[in-house]
């Protein structure tokens, strides 16, 4: 490659605000995965995972596809969808391995089920379905996450802004970069979200 063809320092700054974009996504859904003692922790008070919130906020919906089928994951989302009282219409985030499950669903007759992700989004009542590579159930991940983010807030007091530095370390003959953000967010729309876990089903509660 032609160094005057390709800015290198701009693809870097480009690719180093995308993985900060990715970090506050991750921890905003289910927390960025360190462990308390780790110094680059997101602190679960300033950056509230949607997965971990209060009852009050993020709906729990429990099912067991360990034991079950993955139409049980279908019907618990169906059943508790009319708790949802988030803005407008919610997007559900979940792994790629269970969409391929669902996508697979067939009847006694062994037609599939659904034909495109839009006919599996429009049967649970999300406006789409999107794909995240962290979510690990069997690291302690939820099985899903639907919620719309227009409910999330993230705010910044002065000084706050994403700042990205830059500086020549003599010693190693380099230059060295920084990209660094100071926020917080949290839900700020009762039952505006549904998580699901692994768990033993239980419907949701008679008249809601």
């Amino acid at each position: 490659i032609d160094i005057t063809d390709f800015d290198v320092v701009a693809w870097m700054k480009g690719e180093m605000r995308l993985m900060l974009d990715e970090e506050l996504a991750r921890a905003i859904l289910i927390s960025d995965g360190r462990t308390a003692p780790d110094p680059d922790t997101i602190l679960e008070d300033r950056i509230r995972p949607i997965s971990k919130d209060d009852p009050l906020f993020s709906i729990p919906v429990l099912c067991d596809l360990a034991g079950g089928d993955i139409s049980d994951f279908v019907d618990a989302v169906i059943q508790y969808r009319p708790l949802y009282r988030g803005s407008g219409t919610p997007t559900m985030y979940t792994s790629e391995a269970l969409i391929a499950k669902v996508m697979l669903l067939k009847d006694t007759l062994g037609r599939r089920i659904y034909t495109s992700l839009e006919q599996f989004a429009s049967e649970i009542r999300v406006g789409s379905i999107v794909p995240v590579d962290v979510f690990d159930p069997a690291a302690g991940s939820p099985l899903a996450v639907i919620v719309n983010m227009t409910d999330y807030v993230i705010g910044a007091d002065s000084g706050g802004q994403v700042s990205l530095f830059d500086d020549f370390d003599i010693d190693y003959n380099q230059y060295k970069y920084l990209i660094e953000t100071r926020v917080s967010g949290a839900l700020v729309k009762l039952k505006s979200a549904l998580v699901v876990k692994q768990g033993t089903f239980v419907p949701p509660p008679a008249g809601s």
